[in-house]
């Protein structure tokens, strides 16, 4: 009986759905028929798939899954982008992976005339619905988590990791870059700090893979096994600190795996991905009436009787709360499924128009009644009547003047296949609405080219207005 083995397939922390996740077999010899490859949603009994292969000219088989994959992850659940949205409680300051990820296992074996030897089981795997390169096989995770180490009493970060977003616009964590005193109180983000510039009714999220890398000669305490949690700091516009929280990532939070602070609980499962409420709108903690600019502080735990660091782990995000000039129109944001399967945002606060087009099904209806007791005709009697009609709303948006990296977080949001819009007025203000991008391309703008530039979007709501009939 022959060993059949996995000697290629995506990796062991997490892949992207959208892309190449092969899976090499090898092992079979002359006396089986063919290469048998299934697939397994983690607690379901069934295969989601049951593939077979006959060995190719090097007795190997070679699988491309995606497409399966693909049918197990889908946008967020539950309507991510309010997280934290005008409520106090606790439990959706965080959020974990709904939707979004999804683990598998495989087992293959062999087919000889129909019948099926399995020989081999993989470990569980994770996907995210994240796009990747056709080159990436597979997917490097490894600038999305930080590595840890203890060398002496407490831990020390070794390497930092990244948010899951495609914002670009990067600073140094150095005083002459942030103008405020965020050096000076102690606070440190060694792999750069992301900025985002928001207004006051901005509802924004950002989310981190809670893994660390604590492998070495000498790891960290039990305790330090991921996130431990957020420090949201906060300064005013002379850049002094005029408030500090922090966030633990707890499961009465809506975090995990811990249920209390420093636990050491492994991470596994949906807490392997931590969505925090960031934006001035749905802050996990009270925004102060003097705040200028925050920063949200991934760390981890000391190691040392439940502190934790204030070296962010992850890049620290710097959010930049611009006053809303008397001339602007009212805002529109965006939010859309970005190109990790998460979420990023944008508000474009300069001209918008709306319209609506009708598109009526009609036929021409004879003004007399011949079913009656004689023949009558008034003024009001309709000729042509509509049976059925389509109306649709349409919309163009036009952003503010922005740099280079916000244009290219705005790529993300063109190419998106699942986009939010949240209207800071009318009906249905402050509440998230799917749309649809009706802009068929784009032409990419930045300073040199362009100097001052904007973004236009064309979009329509992706529900129709009901109407009636005639």
């Amino acid at each position: 009986m022959p060993t059949i083995i996995i000697p290629q397939q995506p990796s062991n922390t997490f892949d992207m759905a959208y892309g190449p996740n092969a899976v090499t077999l090898s092992g079979i010899t002359t006396s089986e028929d063919k290469y048998v490859l299934r697939i397994f949603r983690v607690g379901q009994p069934d295969p989601i798939a049951d593939l077979r292969q006959t060995p190719n000219f090097n007795g190997v088989a070679i699988f491309d899954i995606q497409n399966i994959l693909q049918t197990q992850v889908q946008p967020g659940l539950n309507n991510p982008d309010s997280q934290h949205y005008n409520t106090v409680a606790p439990n959706s300051r965080l959020r974990t992976a709904n939707g979004e990820w999804a683990e598998y296992t495989m087992q293959v074996g062999y087919e000889v005339n129909g019948v099926v030897t399995i020989t081999t089981t993989s470990p569980v795997k994770d996907v995210i619905g994240g796009k990747k390169q056709y080159f990436e096989v597979p997917f490097n995770a490894l600038p999305y988590f930080p590595n840890a180490q203890k060398p002496g009493a407490t831990t020390v970060v070794t390497g930092y990791g990244r948010p899951l977003s495609d914002n670009q616009w990067v600073i140094a964590d150095t005083e002459v870059s942030t103008q405020d005193e965020f050096e000076q109180e102690g606070m440190t983000s060694p792999n750069g700090i992301d900025v985002h510039n928001v207004y006051l009714d901005d509802q924004c999220t950002k989310t981190f893979y809670n893994f660390v890398n604590i492998t070495g000669p000498n790891p960290p305490a039990a305790s330090v096994r991921g996130l431990e949690g957020f420090i949201v700091d906060q300064y005013d516009s002379n850049g002094a600190r005029c408030q500090y929280d922090f966030v633990a990532n707890i499961q009465s939070n809506g975090g995990g795996p811990n249920t209390v602070q420093a636990q050491g609980t492994v991470v596994t499962g949906q807490w392997q991905f931590i969505t925090a409420a960031t934006g001035p709108a749905n802050l996990m903690t009270s925004l102060n009436a003097a705040t200028d600019h925050y920063y949200i502080v991934p760390v981890l735990g000391t190691g040392v009787s439940g502190g934790f660091m204030e070296e962010a782990a992850w890049r620290a995000q710097r959010y930049n709360i611009l006053r809303e000039p008397c001339n602007d129109y009212p805002h529109i944001q965006f939010a859309w499924m970005n190109s990790f399967g998460f979420r990023d945002q944008f508000t474009f606060t300069k001209k918008f128009e709306r319209s609506s087009s009708m598109q009526r099904n009609t036929f021409l209806r004879e003004a007399a009644d011949y079913n009656s007791t004689s023949y009558s005709v008034d003024t009001q009697s309709r000729g042509f009547t509509t049976y059925s009609q389509t109306i649709k709303e349409q919309y163009v948006a036009e952003s503010g003047f922005m740099n280079d990296q916000e244009a290219k977080l705005l790529e993300s949001l063109f190419t998106s296949a699942e986009v939010m819009v949240r209207f800071s007025e009318g009906p249905l203000a402050n509440q998230w609405q799917p749309i649809n991008i009706t802009s068929s391309s784009y032409v990419e703008k930045t300073n040199r080219k362009d100097k001052l530039f904007q973004y236009t979007v064309n979009f329509k709501m992706a529900n129709n207005i009901k109407s009636q009939r005639g």
